[in-house]
């Protein structure tokens, strides 16, 4: 399954866990089998599903 899919289809919110060596936000994300994947750029998020971090609290 590509990122894509899963940020689109699965994933039902997202969890901060800190900043990339890069500056950028990472989250965690929590799908609808409640799993947790490795880390995912704010800015992937952003592109696929940004509604995800307007939830985000």
């Amino acid at each position: 399954m590509k990122l894509k899919e899963l940020i689109e289809q699965h994933t039902l919110k997202v969890v901060l866990c800190g900043h990339c060596e890069c500056g950028e936000r990472k989250y965690d994300l929590i799908t609808d089998h409640n799993l947790a994947y490795p880390p995912v750029h704010e800015s992937s998020i952003q592109k696929v599903k940004p509604d995800l971090l307007e939830v985000e609290g």
